[in-house]
C-alpha cells in the first residue's frame, strides 16, 4: 500500500509539473480534474456512465472467456480438434476487429449488444490461444498418474487441468482487462449516449477539459479496481502457486 501511495503521489506531482509547464486550458492540473471527478460523482453525472461501462466489460469478459475455455481445452487435449481450430484462429487473430464495428452495428444495432460483442470478439482470441497453449504443454505424466489411481476424466479436469490453468488464466485476465477498456472506449464513441467513452468525448466536444479528465480518471480507476479484483481472486484460488507462496 505504501508503494502504491508513493507511485500515485509521484504521478500526481509529474502531472502537476507538466500542466504548469504547458500552461494550456486543455491540460488542467490534477487538483482541478480530481475536483471535477468528485463533483460529477456527487451530482450523479458520472456514476451512471461508469456503471454502464463496467457492465459492458464484465459481459464481454464472460462472453469471451466461456467459449474460449471450452474450445481451448478441446484443442489442447485433442490433436484433431487442434488441427481443425488453431489454424483458423491464427488466420483470424491478426484481423483488426475494430474495423468491423460499422458492420457489427448494422447487424446488432446501436445498443449494448454491439459494444459487448466487439470487445468479446477481440478478447476471445487472447483467451483461446492462452488456454490452448497452456493445456497443450501440460506434462501428460500427471494424467497417467491420476488414471492409474482410478481417476475419471472429470477428476482429471477438476484436480489437474483446471488448477494448472488457473495462473495462466488470471494472467490473461489482467491483459484482457487493459484491452477491453481500450476497445470499449472506442466503441462507446460511436452511436451511444452511455458509457465513459461517450462521457469523455462529449466533454471534449464542449471544451470542458476538467470533466473530460474526470472521465479519464474514472476509466483509470475502474481498470485499477478490476486489476485489484483479479489479483485478489488469484491469491485466493492460487495459494499453492509459487508466485503467491510468500
Amino acid at each position: 500500500m505504501k508503494k502504491l501511495l508513493l507511485s500515485l503521489l509521484a504521478f500526481l506531482l509529474l502531472w502537476a509539473a507538466v500542466a504548469a509547464l504547458v500552461d494550456k486550458p486543455f491540460l488542467p492540473g490534477p487538483a482541478a480534474s480530481l475536483a471535477a471527478l468528485v463533483r460529477q460523482t456527487a451530482e450523479g453525472a458520472l456514476h451512471g456512465h461508469l456503471l454502464v461501462s463496467f457492465m459492458r466489460i464484465m459481459a464481454a469478459q464472460a462472453a469471451a472467456f466461456i467459449p474460449a475455455l471450452l474450445l481451448g481445452l478441446a484443442a489442447g487435449l485433442s490433436r484433431p480438434v487442434d488441427a481443425a481450430l488453431t489454424p483458423l484462429m491464427y488466420l483470424l487473430f491478426p484481423v483488426p476487429k475494430v474495423a468491423l464495428l460499422p458492420v457489427i452495428l448494422l447487424f446488432l444495432g446501436l445498443g449494448n449488444l454491439s459494444k459487448v460483442f466487439l470487445v468479446a470478439l477481440i478478447l476471445f482470441f487472447q483467451f483461446y490461444l492462452s488456454i490452448r497453449d497452456e493445456t497443450r504443454h501440460m506434462d501428460r505424466r500427471y494424467f497417467d498418474s491420476l488414471y492409474s489411481l482410478g481417476g475419471s476424466r472429470g477428476d482429471l479436469l477438476k484436480h489437474v487441468i483446471i488448477p494448472a490453468l488457473l495462473p495462466r488464466i488470471f494472467s490473461t485476465f489482467r491483459l484482457t482487462l487493459g484491452t477491453s477498456t481500450a476497445v470499449l472506449f472506442l466503441a462507446e464513441t460511436f452511436a451511444t449516449r452511455e458509457g465513459l467513452g461517450y462521457y469523455i468525448m462529449e466533454s471534449w466536444s464542449r471544451l470542458n477539459y476538467d470533466e473530460m479528465y474526470a472521465g479519464i480518471l474514472g476509466l483509470s480507476l475502474m481498470g485499477f479496481i478490476l486489476f485489484l479484483l483479479v489479483e485478489g481472486l488469484e491469491r485466493k484460488f492460487c495459494r499453492w502457486s509459487r508466485t503467491h507462496s510468500d
